[in-house]
């Protein structure tokens, strides 16, 4: 322990041996280690060096790695931000599975009928669930900040009419032909997801998705619409988010049982639409899905997709690696949100090579 850190590597979890978590070598062979030791060193290194990090998990093959700040512990709920996007998306994975919503392809006119019908009736037959999940849907964004809607987004989600005004807005693009980051559109897929639903979409989130992965005591507040946020806020430990990823690299399976239909989560995190940013890698794996982002790892370009959410809330997952990493933070700004991103790009993938 130094400077108020936390760590746990010890020796055997490291070379990926650990009695219970992975399974012992065969007689005369070595195991192949889950993480590079000296790698997984200079992680520590950087993670002493990083005090608005509280808590970075990896696992890989049945070995954890895991740090937490002096101030929290795997009991400790926090403000997961805009990774609270992604998480509902996995929501309408299982609601599609279920029956519940026919296809992503549905238009908002047969999810808000009651407003299909005024000025903007043709407009909400051409966007459909999946433009809403691709952040593509067109709708005007003029008198926005450019980079985020989230201050006018939160001041509407308190106030009455959110619903009018999002569906209301006036198309200026065709849908799906420019990807934009809204965090309004985000809130109308759990409004549509929450009038298809046969219970309130927290009990729902509940059932389906939390409690098979043991997870309790979730916190998710709503706005005045009564409909959870579907933009963020969504509070929920580090061990949480792992076990979120631990279910998307199985392909949505769960001790045995499917909790997301593997044809959603392979849609899910396959690209669906140029976001515009940079690429560090084949332009190819770069982009968004349903809302999850993806990337490539560096070096060897393995396709890799993740969550992310302000400050440096993180949940990216290799799945060719087997590897699963979080990342929770102090929202502080982008600049710790960048930071942590190259903490994970260029130390913790790293590692497990």
């Amino acid at each position: 322990m130094r400077s108020g850190l936390r760590t746990t590597r010890r020796t055997l979890l490291a070379l990926g041996i650990a009695a219970g978590l992975v399974g012992h070598p065969a007689h005369g062979q070595t195991a192949a280690p889950a993480f590079h030791p000296e790698r997984l060193q200079a992680l520590e290194a950087q993670l002493r060096g990083a005090p608005n990090v509280r808590a970075l998990l990896m696992e890989r093959r049945g070995t954890p790695f895991t740090h937490y700040r002096a101030d929290t512990t795997a009991a400790t709920r926090l403000n997961i931000a805009s990774v609270t996007k992604s998480v509902l998306s996995l929501l309408v994975g299982i609601a599609i599975g279920q029956g519940a919503i026919a296809s992503v392809d549905e238009p908002l006119a047969a999810f808000f009928p009651d407003h299909a019908q005024g000025p903007n009736a043709a407009a909400l037959q051409r966007v459909t669930l999946c433009h809403l999940l691709t952040l593509s849907p067109g709708f005007d964004r003029g008198g926005l900040d450019a980079n985020t809607d989230y201050p006018d987004f939160v001041q509407r989600l308190f106030a009455p009419g959110l619903l009018a005004h999002a569906l209301g807005r006036p198309l200026v693009q065709a849908p799906g032909s420019r990807f934009y980051y809204s965090n309004i559109d985000t809130h109308l897929v759990a409004q549509a997801l929450a009038r298809r639903l046969k219970v309130p979409l927290a009990a729902f989130a509940q059932a389906e998705l939390f409690t098979p992965l043991g997870i309790e005591g979730v916190q998710w507040p709503t706005g005045q619409d009564g409909v959870p946020n579907g933009a963020s806020e969504l509070r929920l430990t580090a061990p949480d988010l792992l076990r979120i990823g631990q279910m998307m690299r199985a392909g949505g399976q769960w001790q045995g049982r499917q909790l997301v239909p593997a044809a959603y989560l392979k849609e899910a995190t396959t690209r669906q639409i140029d976001t515009g940013q940079p690429a560090r890698g084949p332009r190819e794996l770069w982009g968004y899905g349903y809302l999850w982002w993806l990337s490539s790892t560096p070096g060897d370009n393995l396709p890799a997709f993740y969550a992310t959410g302000y400050g440096g809330q993180f949940l990216y997952v290799v799945p060719a690696l087997d590897l699963v990493v979080v990342a929770l933070t102090d929202q502080v700004s982008r600049e710790v949100a960048g930071r942590t991103a190259a903490l994970i790009r260029d130390f913790a993938v790293p590692a497990a090579r």
